[in-house]
């Protein structure tokens, strides 16, 4: 894959505005009788309009994301956790490095331009996005994301983590087994160990094994 950093037009960016995509729909009359369809509550995904937009375009899209609490609406103090951009302006358009999606990309209106020097672009190494995408990826990689993401993520008994998926995600811990498609870990709460079990992908490095006496 060809990764570039792309700058979208704030315009379309909205903020932290997103749309629901896919999902299930089931049909309805409304009060005139006419026949209508409506989206089942609790399905498709969320999506940011540039990352939908990008999607559309054929192109894959990382866009780091972080979680912050939100108030529901103006009338009510009940908060919701939300995702935001990281970045806001910038997020990872993707293509295979088999083909040259370039003049398609710069063809969209949702793009402004993309990270660069000399007149160049600086197409990002895998690893880095990889490592991104585990850090960041705030549960809203697309399928194609979530497998980057994983390749070449492995961890030993003793390293010491990070779980990266509410509602655990900032915790510490360390891995106790990371055998087959989980990894065992320990919780450190409330100044204690407690056993729990994660899959690879919401688990994220956060520094130097222990020793096995430091346990």
């Amino acid at each position: 894959m060809i990764w570039l950093l792309v700058r979208v037009k704030r315009k379309q960016v909205g903020g932290i505005k997103t749309v629901t995509v896919g999902g299930e729909f089931e049909a309805y009359r409304d009060r005139k009788g006419r026949a209508r369809k409506r989206r089942v509550q609790g399905t498709g995904e969320r999506a940011f309009v540039p990352e939908h937009i990008l999607r559309r375009a054929g192109f894959e899209v990382f866009l780091p994301v972080r979680h912050v609490w939100r108030k529901r609406n103006r009338f009510t103090p009940e908060k919701v956790r939300v995702a935001q951009p990281l970045l806001v302006d910038w997020m990872f358009v993707g293509w295979p490095a088999d083909q040259n999606r370039w003049e398609d990309l710069m063809a969209l209106d949702v793009v402004m331009g993309v990270l660069g020097t000399g007149g160049r672009p600086v197409v990002m190494k895998r690893e880095t996005v990889a490592k991104l995408m585990r850090q960041w990826g705030g549960g809203m990689l697309s399928a194609r994301c979530h497998q980057i993401a994983k390749q070449g993520h492995q961890f030993e008994t003793g390293d010491e983590v990070r779980i990266s998926m509410p509602p655990w995600e900032g915790v510490a811990a360390y891995v106790v087994d990371a055998h087959g498609p989980s990894v065992r870990v320990m919780l450190k709460l409330f100044g204690r160990d407690v056993p729990a079990e994660f899959s690879k992908f919401s688990v994220m490095p956060a520094g130097k094994a222990r020793g096995r006496g430091d346990v």
